[in-house]
């Protein structure tokens, strides 16, 4: 899952830095806008990977209880 959340944070990162390239943004613009992109999508994936993992604690936990 963990290799998931990083080639989705890549893929965003890359579509960034192409489509700023291609509509002509400057390139410290383009870099910026894609380590935004890259950080952000890595980080809601890390979160959400998180609760996933939390979820399926409990719900394991559960079953063991009964």
């Amino acid at each position: 899952m963990a290799q998931v959340i990083q080639t989705v944070a890549v893929s965003a990162a890359g579509s960034v830095l192409a489509v700023g390239l291609w509509q002509g943004w400057g390139t410290l613009a383009v870099l910026k806008r894609a380590t935004i992109a890259y950080l952000g999508f890595f980080i809601l994936g890390a979160l959400l990977l998180l609760l996933m993992r939390s979820g399926a604690l409990e719900a394991h936990e559960r079953e063991g209880k009964n």
